[in-house]
C-alpha cells in the first residue's frame, strides 16, 4: 500500500509535489525512506563552501576549527546527512501523530535558496523565526512510544496553515513549559546550516554546534539535540540522562555524549527528554528567562 509524503522544492516557480512511496515503512530500524531522502540530497550538485562552514561553526562554538585536523572535523565537514525537524511530537494529546520535516543539513555551506513555503508553514505552526533553506520534504508517523510505529499519508491538503496538525502542534508548544513534555526537536546533524532561526525574527539568543551535538534556546528553555547515530525506538533502555541544577549528563549505549556544567541555573524537576524518529532531544527549563552566551560553564 505504502504512504504519500510532500516535496516542497525551494524554488517558488516549482510546484509542490504529493508523492507516493510505494511500499510500508512499519518499523524506525528498518525505515528506508529516510535512506531514500537521504540519496536525494546527496545527489544535490551543490558543493559546500568549506569556508562558509567553518565560520558558522566558530560562529556558534567560539572555537576557531580554521587549520585544525581531526576526524570530528572532517565529519563536520564532510559527512552528508538528512537534518530531521520533528515539528509535531507524537503524543496522547495529538492521538501519537507526528510530523516532520527532511532537509539537506549544509543548506547555508550549499547556499541552497531559501525555502519560503516551508518556512512559512512551521513558522505558522508555532515556530516564529525558523527557517528552511533548499527542497524540503514533510512527512507523517504514528508513534504509540511502545509498540507500534509506522508511517502515514500526509498530502497536499495537510500543507495549509489551516490544517488540523498546524493547530494541535501551536497548542503542544504553547504548553511546552507546563506539561511533562518538551518541545520539539529541531534537527539531528548540522542544524544550524539548513534549518535555521532568523536573527531578526526572534532575540539574537546564542546557539551552538559540536560534534556531539547542537543547542538552541528561548527565554525560558533549552534544547539539546545530540548527533548520535544509529539509534531506534527500542534504545530508549539504552539512554541515560541525569539532570542537575548546574549540571548535564547523557549517555547513549554506553557513550558518554555530555557530562559537564551548565552555564547557568536550570529547574531538574521541569526537564524532560525525548526519543522521536531517532531524534534525542533534552529540553532544559531556565531558573531564570535570562539570555545565555553559551551552552556550558566553560568555554
Amino acid at each position: 500500500m505504502g504512504f504519500k509524503y510532500v516535496l516542497i522544492p525551494a524554488s517558488a516557480n516549482e510546484e509542490m509535489k504529493e508523492i507516493e512511496y510505494k511500499e510500508d515503512v512499519t518499523q524506525l530500524e528498518q525505515d528506508t525512506f529516510r535512506e531514500f531522502v537521504q540519496h536525494y540530497f546527496m545527489g544535490n550538485s551543490a558543493t559546500v563552501d568549506k569556508n562558509v562552514l567553518l565560520q558558522q561553526l566558530q560562529e556558534r562554538t567560539g572555537v576557531d576549527l580554521k587549520g585544525q585536523q581531526g576526524a570530528d572535523v572532517e565529519h563536520l565537514l564532510n559527512a552528508t546527512s538528512v537534518e530531521i525537524f520533528p515539528v509535531q511530537l507524537p503524543t496522547k494529546d495529538t492521538n501519537f501523530i507526528g510530523i516532520s520535516v527532511y532537509c539537506d543539513d549544509k543548506g547555508i555551506a550549499k547556499n541552497l535558496e531559501e525555502n519560503a513555503r516551508m518556512s512559512g508553514l512551521i513558522q505558522a505552526s508555532g515556530y516564529p523565526g525558523q527557517v528552511f533553506r533548499g527542497d524540503c520534504f514533510i512527512g507523517k508517523v504514528f508513534d504509540d512510544g511502545e509498540d507500534e510505529w509506522r508511517r502515514l499519508d500526509f498530502t497536499l491538503k495537510d500543507v495549509s496553515a489551516d490544517a488540523d496538525w498546524v493547530a494541535s502542534t501551536k497548542k503542544q508548544r504553547e504548553n511546552r513549559s507546563s506539561s511533562d513534555m518538551s518541545s520539539l526537536a529541531n534537527s539531528i546533524g548540522m542544524r544550524s546550516n539548513a534549518a535555521h532561526v532568523n536573527g531578526n525574527a526572534l532575540e539574537d539568543a546564542a546557539q551552538g554546534e559540536t560534534a556531539q551535538y547542537s543547542w538552541r534556546q528561548a527565554d525560558d528553555e533549552v534544547e539539546v539535540t545530540f548527533k548520535k547515530e544509529g539509534l531506534q525506538k527500542g534504545d530508549k533502555k539504552a539512554v541515560k540522562v541525569s539532570f542537575h541544577k548546574q549540571k548535564l549528563k547523557v549517555e547513549a549505549k554506553g557513550e558518554v555524549l555530555i557530562d559537564d556544567d551548565l552555564f547557568a541555573a536550570t529547574t531538574p524537576d521541569e526537564a524532560t527528554w525525548t526519543l522521536s524518529d531517532g531524534v534525542l532531544q533534552v529540553t532544559l527549563t531556565k531558573a531564570e528567562p535570562t539570555n545565555w552566551p553559551r551552552l556550558l560553564k566553560t568555554a
